[in-house]
């Protein structure tokens, strides 16, 4: 896929995303996002509790979106569904983390935006591929594992592992080439 194509797509969406906010549809907003949401959930916290990490994402995006946060068009939408979806799942595990308090980002958006298109272009990759290896991938690039890590966690041959890298690794080129 082109970068004219997918940068056509991003500005595309993030018109859209605009729109709703602007006509105040946020249930058709959030719609919009559950499943890229829940897919990054599921394969940040590695296993079911990203389902209710990506429920958590939801809710916290619903609340800050009723009470009129995020309608000043500072930042597009998708920055801060992955924003709100990574704070989230970083701070899963400390008590309190999501009850009182709302989002606020402090103008890290270029770096931040930067990070979504990266996410989204794996993500979007990594569905490209058969199943073996789209785990396999996602393992590596969107969760940062080592080889032997995936080889343990898949119950595969270290070996069967680095083919795989290997041949993702060129797909990937040719991918981004299209």
């Amino acid at each position: 896929m082109s970068e004219a194509t997918q940068t056509s797509m991003r500005d595309a969406r993030d018109a859209e995303d605009k729109r709703l906010l602007e006509n105040g549809e946020i249930t058709l907003l959030l719609a919009g996002w559950v499943e890229t949401i829940r897919g990054i959930c599921v394969a940040r916290m590695r296993g079911p509790v990203g389902e209710d990490a990506a429920q958590a994402v939801c809710e916290r995006l619903w609340r800050e979106l009723k009470a009129g946060r995020h309608r000043d068009g500072k930042y597009p939408f998708r920055v801060i569904v992955h924003s709100v979806t990574k704070w989230v799942c970083n701070g899963w595990h400390e008590p309190g983390w999501y009850e009182n308090e709302f989002l606020e980002f402090d103008g890290a958006g270029a770096d931040l935006s930067d990070d979504v298109v990266i996410d989204v272009t794996l993500e979007q990759f990594v569905a490209t591929l058969p199943p073996g290896d789209g785990e396999v991938a996602r393992l590596t690039y969107l969760d940062g594992l080592e080889p032997a890590e995936i080889a343990e966690r898949l119950d595969k041959e270290p070996n069967a592992i680095y083919q795989a890298i290997h041949r993702n690794k060129k797909k990937l080129r040719e991918w981004l080439e299209e």
